[in-house]
């Protein structure tokens, strides 16, 4: 009879241990509880690649009350989804203003959309999901969409 280790009698106690497991009907242990020499490395089969990182959607922040040369104001905070937040300034208290994201079905019910220039339609339609910021005053209004440059810039849409 030839002398074993204790690595030879764990190793063939770890192979034997499946096979005893099923002739008596038991499941089969997990894997934490197998040494560390008899687990698998490999993935199971049902594990996936990760899916893409949700970005948050285009959407209003905040609205802050502020006081700019002496007058309210309200500073507006916006992001465009995939982008940075922007942070623009109405010369009038939050209260007084409407803040949204509307997309094109919106700017043409209100007859918005037939009086932007191709140019601004253009980038009106290529921002995240179709929607662009829309602000109202008591005297006028506004939206913003990104230009070529990568920024927001004002189109007047009232006066």
């Amino acid at each position: 009879m030839s002398k074993s280790t204790l690595a030879d009698r764990l190793t063939r106690a770890a192979l034997a241990l499946p096979m005893a497991a099923s002739l008596i009907g038991c499941s089969q242990p997990d894997a934490a509880s197998q040494p560390a020499y008899a687990r698998s490395t490999a993935r199971p089969a049902t594990a996936t690649k990760p899916g893409p990182v949700a970005t948050p959607a285009s959407r209003v922040v905040r609205r802050t009350d502020f006081v700019k040369g002496g007058k309210p104001a309200c500073d507006i905070l916006f992001r465009y989804a995939g982008h940075e937040p922007e942070t623009l300034f109405w010369e009038e208290p939050c209260k007084a203003v409407a803040t949204r994201m509307i997309g094109r079905d919106e700017l043409e019910a209100t007859g918005t959309w037939a009086r932007l220039n191709p140019f601004d339609r253009k980038f009106v339609a290529a921002l995240p999901g179709g929607r662009v910021l829309y602000v109202e005053g008591s005297f006028t209004a506004s939206i913003y969409p990104i230009g070529s440059n990568g920024l927001t810039y004002d189109i007047p849409v009232a006066d």
